[in-house]
């Protein structure tokens, strides 16, 4: 955790319900992240969709009126390529995913199969899924493929409502194998220490930005960085007291607009 937040140096905002809410920046997050950009903070925005690429994501803020860049965006599809690349160098990877999760990891020099043998299998957010997709997920991890994920959110917002998350196919990839995924989106470790690196400051000079509990504030506090919930999406001021200690942020503040008051402190 951060000495103090006029310490703070990088930030890493969560996006929807903490910067946009649809299509629409929320109020007053356009102008706080213009403030901080002329501190010279650092600034990553961080999405589990792994059906969107960075430039992609980009945009969207873009067009909602938040300013970011392609190079400013970590999705959970960048942290799995590159904790695969790693592992395993010029792996053969078989995916359910979307494209913007192969070009994830084709960018990292892996090749794609769709079918076994695979050095990882990595389940992503997939429109198309198939029993077929299914089928060669699991034979691939039979044979002995690491399993990774991108996320095990349950759900997505969308207009009108939620459509099944991402870990709903890991779900179904996990029964089948009577194996457990290395999740590699928020809140994961993973997913925390790709976003601190890419700021190039130390964990206890970063603040980590969201509106949920379980998942930004939760990946803050497992990369040792400082957390600042905003109530403009999930969690509430209410799920903040019944909390445990672990999950407790550092700040609570009602929306991002008020960031700049929290770091005048």
């Amino acid at each position: 955790m951060s000495a103090g937040a006029n310490k703070v140096r990088g930030f890493v905002f969560d996006i929807d319900g903490c910067l946009v809410r649809g299509p629409r920046a929320i109020p007053g997050a356009p102008e706080a992240l213009a403030t901080l950009r002329a501190r010279g903070s650092g600034i990553r925005f961080f999405t589990n969709d792994s059906a969107k690429t960075q430039a992609e994501t980009a945009e969207r803020l873009t067009a909602a009126g938040v300013e970011a860049t392609a190079e400013e965006v970590l999705t959970s599809a960048v942290v799995a390529a590159a904790y695969v690349a790693r592992r395993f160098p010029r792996g053969r990877v078989l995916i359910v995913g979307a494209p913007p999760l192969r070009v994830a990891l084709e960018a990292r020099g892996l090749s794609m199969v769709d079918a076994p043998p695979a050095d990882a299998v990595v389940v992503g957010r997939d429109v198309d899924f198939t029993y077929a997709k299914l089928h060669a997920a699991c034979r691939a991890i039979w044979d002995g493929a690491a399993f990774l994920a991108t996320n095990l959110d349950r759900r997505m917002p969308v207009a009108g409502g939620f459509v099944p998350g991402t870990g709903s196919l890991v779900k179904a990839v996990a029964w089948a194998t009577a194996s457990r995924p290395l999740v590699m989106g928020k809140p994961s470790v993973w997913a925390g220490r790709a976003a601190v690196a890419s700021l190039g400051v130390p964990p206890r000079e970063v603040a980590v930005v969201g509106d949920q509990l379980l998942q930004d504030i939760r990946m803050g506090k497992l990369a040792g960085t400082s957390t600042v919930l905003v109530l403009t999406g999930s969690s509430t001021r209410e799920d903040v007291e019944r909390a445990p200690a672990r999950l407790r942020p550092d700040a609570v503040l009602a929306d991002v607009g008020h960031l700049t008051e929290w770091l005048a402190k």
